[in-house]
């Protein structure tokens, strides 16, 4: 597998499992911010672990735009991610407090 393979594989599993941590601790608990905090805490391992790898692939001097380059993309991956979980949270907060009608 090349590097940039593992990069995106490595990205959409953080987004994947950030979602799934998220909404499940949601619907069991019920609670944003206990399960926002379990889904952020889920992004934030992942991505920070692939920041660790990326730059130790690109630890040479020339290699500095790639370092920064990749870096940069798991900087917004991250913060999309956030973003997403909270809104999907919330919707699920507000639907299961919204008023029943029958």
């Amino acid at each position: 597998m090349t590097y940039d393979t593992i990069y995106w594989l490595i990205m959409g599993a953080s987004f994947v499992l950030t979602g799934v941590a998220g909404i499940w601790a949601m619907y069991k608990t019920g609670k944003l911010g206990l399960s926002f905090l379990i889904g952020s805490f889920f992004n934030i391992v992942i991505l920070v672990g692939a920041c660790i790898w990326w730059a130790r692939v690109f630890a040479a001097p020339e290699q500095q735009f790639s370092l920064m380059f990749g870096i940069f993309g798991f900087g917004i991956a991250l913060v999309n991610n956030e973003v997403l979980l909270f809104f999907a949270q919330w919707m699920m907060k507000r639907r299961n407090e919204a008023p029943q009608t029958s």
